[in-house]
């Protein structure tokens, strides 16, 4: 072979050889680079996701080109930036939304909150530059007043019931009316020029892992029942003290559609507690109140008395078991329903009714008295040879008698039930009266904001 060929195919060999390695070490730095690059975008994308978090955290960040506000810290960053260059009443305005946003984060029931709340109401009214202003500082108020109270309902109930599903209804709720709230506060902060379609507030609770931690931290807050039974009498108090409260500044607060209805909803509440307590005094003094013979009593007494009437249905007797019948399922599902076991105003709208029924039972015995009497007056004056007409005045005689007699009966079963009624609970009028004199209050001072 020659040699010069063959040293000249060996060169091209080598000279392939070297672009292949060539080729092949090109790609690997192509490989290294695209790894590389890849890392950088895999770690820009982490640092992005990361900054987003980190945003999404605060409350408060844009997305989208809008504002976007989800948590509490997020709301008062929000308020506090609008409030920067805002005027002095609104400026109390926006303190008093702080407040409440201050107790959605730690729960508390302290009058202090409400009482500060006032203060800067005041200051707000006296310096808000027209009426336009002092209309929204004072709706704005409303709002925040109920917020604060059914936050602190929601959170005593959300501990009482125990129940997951309806624990997240109730939060779900009070963060609806703190969004509500605190947009409302927004919109006074900015003169109601506020653009809320770019800004979005979230429900702070809307989420079931906010809720959960949540009603979490609420148990450790009431960590047994006689500290819930603490919590409910302090929360109680201080329904109470709200409606004292607000009775003294009801001019300084005005007309209020929100307040008006705040305190209907919790004049309710009081009087519930009020009533439980009374009978709990009762019951500590050594009585006993057996619900469940008064259950048996106002479930049973219409179909004992229509079972002594019998077929004969009376028009006056048949209204008797209507009223009874209506009021005594009144007090059945009152009994039912009350935590205590016992409605006092219906337990002696009940025994009322008992009462009048007696009376219209005695007049109707009464007047069937005298109609038998008057029928055997006229069998008397009927001559001796009337026979048919005898038998048959005696006939009248018989079934008015009759009639009559079950009348009376229907007359002793009520007075039997009566009787027993008043010896169940014979403080129940003394108690009545105390309630209904407190519900007189409560209404007077509700009707100041109509």
């Amino acid at each position: 072979m020659d040699l010069s060929k063959f040293s000249s195919k060996a060169q091209g060999l080598l000279g392939k050889m070297s672009e292949v390695k060539q080729e092949i070490s090109e790609k690997a730095e192509q490989r290294a680079a695209e790894r590389k690059e890849q890392k950088e975008k895999e770690q820009v994308m982490k640092e992005e996701v990361l900054r987003l978090e980190a945003e999404e955290a605060t409350g408060y960040y844009m997305r989208d080109g809008k504002l976007i506000i989800s948590t509490i810290d997020g709301m008062k960053t929000w308020l506090t930036n609008l409030g920067q260059d805002t005027t002095p009443a609104l400026m109390q305005t926006l303190q008093m939304q702080l407040q409440v946003l201050k107790h959605v984060q730690s729960p508390s029931m302290t009058g202090m909150a409400l009482d500060n709340m006032i203060l800067c109401l005041n200051k707000a009214v006296n310096t808000a530059q027209n009426d336009i202003e002092l209309a929204n500082i004072r709706e704005a108020f409303a709002s925040m007043l109920q917020n604060y109270f059914f936050m602190q309902e929601a959170n005593m109930r959300c501990v009482q019931l125990r129940n997951k599903e309806e624990g997240y209804q109730l939060l779900t709720q009070a963060g609806e009316m703190l969004s509500d709230a605190v947009t409302k506060t927004a919109a006074a902060l900015s003169g109601n020029v506020l653009d809320m379609t770019t800004t979005v507030v979230h429900n702070i609770f809307e989420s079931e892992a906010v809720q959960k931690g949540y009603i979490k931290n609420l148990f450790k807050w009431i960590g047994d029942k006689s500290q819930l039974k603490a919590k409910e009498k302090e929360f109680n108090q201080t329904l109470e003290m709200l409606f004292d409260t607000l009775d003294l500044h009801a001019a300084l607060l005005g007309p209020s559609i929100l307040i008006k209805g705040m305190l209907a909803r919790y004049r309710k509440t009081i009087l519930e507690y009020h009533q439980n307590e009374k009978l709990q005094m009762y019951i500590d003094r050594g009585h006993k109140i057996d619900t469940q013979k008064l259950s048996d009593l106002s479930s049973g007494i219409t179909s004992s008395t229509l079972a002594i009437i019998g077929p004969n249905k009376l028009a006056a007797v048949t209204g008797v078991l209507k009223s009874l019948n209506s009021i005594a399922g009144l007090v059945a599902d009152k009994i039912n329903s009350n935590k205590t076991g016992l409605d006092i105003k219906a337990y002696c709208t009940f025994q009322d009714a008992l009462e009048i029924e007696c009376e219209k039972l005695i007049n109707e015995v009464d007047n069937m008295e005298d109609a038998v009497a008057a029928l055997k007056q006229q069998y008397k004056e009927l001559g001796m040879l009337q026979f048919a007409e005898k038998k048959e005045m005696q006939l009248k005689i018989d079934q008015k008698t009759e009639e009559k007699d079950a009348v009376y009966s229907a007359l002793k079963n009520t007075q039997e039930k009566l009787n027993e009624m008043k010896q169940l609970f014979p403080d129940a009028y003394a108690v009545k009266a105390e309630l209904d004199q407190l519900e007189e209050k409560l209404v007077s001072i509700e009707n100041k904001f109509l």
